[in-house]
């Protein structure tokens, strides 16, 4: 009797939700026979399943992981039938980077979609915004029982998508271990300038120079001087408080804010994207020491 419930015709009123007091007991009572998915017979029911699944159910539940040698994260993702991008929204400290080591531990959604650990802040309709779902399909998906999330609970949002993630930090990676030890940097933890919703990708140094000035002109940091100079702003070699210093010391240049010049001639700049993306810091450099890499200051 395994997968099917018997029934006693004792008992009518069970059926009637599947088919009807009348021709359930009509049957019953005719000696048996078949009425949709269920064989009667004449002093009892059998109720057959409507489906009998062949494959495995899904598991709800992410994966941990250990990277083995020579292994990327797209083979990792072939082998879980998930993308490269569900691996890194699903691990915060793949964010910025796609690479692994050897012995690493990721987390892999089981189905498409991100793995979340989620904080005091966090709510069912939060996350469902954030990862561009129904947060009905959160709830179901984890079988939760309420909708009041507790800190650090590990949830699936199937379907979600976590976003675009940061471009790689050039000029980090052109002058990490090399010019960039000869300038006394100081990483600082703001701020931004008043013009924060500006036209440049947020991160690079452009974005948090226009931040700090109101900046009419486009283009790639090495630009901005021929360009600021079109439209009629004031260019020159020697820097003042609250210029833009405008240099080529990456392949797109890069940008700068004067926030002060000392009595040495020599001048801080507070800057985005020159030591880690996304980070700003203040730099001091002496007269001379940027070489023909320094383009020159607008006004």
């Amino acid at each position: 009797m395994s997968s099917y419930a018997a029934i006693d015709r004792h008992f009518p009123t069970t059926l009637t939700a599947r088919l009807g007091p009348v021709n359930a007991e009509a049957i019953v009572v005719g000696g048996g026979g078949d009425y949709g998915d269920v064989s009667m017979g004449r002093y009892s029911t059998i109720i057959k399943p409507v489906s009998i699944p062949t494959a495995a159910a899904i598991n709800h539940r992410p994966f941990t992981y250990t990277v083995a040698a020579g292994e990327n994260l797209s083979a990792i993702a072939a082998k879980y039938h998930v993308t490269v991008a569900e691996i890194r929204w699903s691990n915060t400290n793949l964010y910025s980077s796609d690479s692994v080591a050897t012995g690493d531990q990721i987390v892999i959604p089981p189905v498409h979609g991100v793995v979340v650990v989620t904080k005091s802040s966090d709510t069912v309709d939060g996350l469902a915004t954030k990862y561009s779902v129904d947060p009905q399909a959160i709830i179901d998906f984890n079988r939760l029982r309420t909708t009041t999330l507790v800190a650090g609970t590990v949830l699936v949002v199937p379907g979600g998508t976590g976003g675009a993630f940061p471009p790689p930090p050039a000029l980090y990676q052109i002058l990490h271990g090399s010019t960039s030890s000869a300038f006394p940097v100081k990483v600082v933890g703001c701020c931004l300038g008043p013009y924060v919703s500006n036209k440049f990708p947020v991160g690079w140094c452009t974005y948090y120079v226009a931040t700090k000035r109101n900046v009419a002109w486009n283009g790639d940091a090495g630009y901005w001087y021929q360009n600021a100079s079109a439209m009629g702003y004031a260019v020159g070699p020697t820097p003042k408080v609250g210029a833009i210093m405008v240099t080529w010391e990456s392949w797109a240049g890069h940008v700068a804010y004067v926030e002060a010049v000392n009595p040495d001639g020599s001048w801080v700049v507070s800057e985005m994207n020159w030591v880690a993306f996304d980070v700003i810091d203040e730099r001091t450099i002496r007269p001379g020491q940027l070489g023909t890499k320094l383009i020159g200051f607008i006004y």
